[in-house]
């Protein structure tokens, strides 16, 4: 599942940061909401921003409401990318239209159960755990789980809450309490739905490139990449950009990738028509990193002697 996340959520936010020249946590959308306070802005305008969330009218993002158990389905379906469509039914009978692709499609994942085999019950209010049932489950964070201090860490929800305490999404609504029986409200939900994204996605970081050639780039990263992804995945999250002595500005078309054996040093191969041949002026990698070029002046040919 998490696999199939990745790919469907570092298409679209990949390419807008990198159009953006920002890392995430330096999203900041024009939302509306007049409810959002500082602390729950960077989580609220990240996910709106990307169309993960909205809000309960045009300028209340309803920050203090509990939230239902269909409203949590329907954004973690949204943000997981599930076909919602096609999704088999879960053979609950009391799901409205607004939710029966989400519950379907996260049932058929194995994220999320009903309350009894025929009823999801989608107007009951989130509880805390559940909610750490949701997110552990829907980002596969199993492996990260620590031993919490929290006394109410108990019963069913506790492995989903040692997953969560264990990746730093959360510590607790005190040093000792989870407040796992606890109505989640939607700006908290944000908030760990947001440290959740940031924790699960990787997004690779250029630490240093090097033009080899007219259509060769080497990066060098800050981390290997996982095992999981292709050159050509991490080469597509790379935003590249060269802008000329003429003033233009043109995208560089990948064609080609690999990876050296420790996973941190990308090769990319251009097409012929983004070769710099003949030219000279700057690459930008995500609007960051800045490499000088001049393939103006032909290269010295070695004199033959006899």
């Amino acid at each position: 599942m998490f696999k199939s996340f990745k790919k469907f959520f570092v298409t679209s936010l990949v390419a807008i940061l990198a159009l953006s020249a920002i890392a995430p946590s330096a999203s900041a959308a024009e939302h509306q909401f007049i409810d959002v306070n500082s602390n729950y802005d960077e989580a609220v305008s990240f996910l709106f921003e990307f169309d993960l969330i909205k809000g309960k009218t045009t300028t209340s993002f309803g920050t203090d409401l509990n939230l239902t158990r269909g409203d949590a389905a329907v954004i973690l379906a949204n943000v997981l990318g599930l076909d919602v469509e096609n999704a088999p039914s879960a053979g609950f009978k009391d799901l409205n239209s607004r939710v029966k692709g989400a519950v379907n499609a996260l049932t058929e994942a194995k994220i999320i159960s009903g309350v009894t085999k025929d009823e999801f019950r989608p107007d009951l209010l989130l509880s805390r755990g559940a909610m750490a049932k949701f997110l552990n489950l829907g980002f596969g964070l199993e492996n990260y789980a620590e031993t919490t201090p929290f006394t109410d860490a108990v019963g069913v929800f506790t492995p989903h809450i040692e997953a969560l305490y264990g990746t730093g999404i959360t510590n607790g609504k005190t040093p000792t309490t989870f407040g796992t029986n606890d109505n989640i409200k939607r700006g908290e939900f944000a908030n760990l739905l947001y440290n959740t994204i940031l924790f699960s996605i990787y997004l690779p970081f250029a630490e240093s490139a090097t033009i080899l050639s007219p259509t060769t780039l080497e990066i060098k990263m800050e981390e290997a990449a996982p095992k999981e992804l292709t050159a050509a995945d991490i080469a597509d999250m790379f935003y590249i950009e060269a802008y000329f002595k003429d003033g233009s500005v043109k995208e560089l078309e990948k064609v080609d990738s690999s990876l050296s054996a420790d996973r941190i040093t990308l090769t990319i191969e251009f097409s012929v028509n983004s070769s710099l041949e003949g030219k000279k002026g700057k690459i930008e990698i995500d609007g960051i990193n800045e490499i000088d070029f001049d393939f103006t002046t032909p290269a010295v040919q070695p004199v033959e002697t006899e």
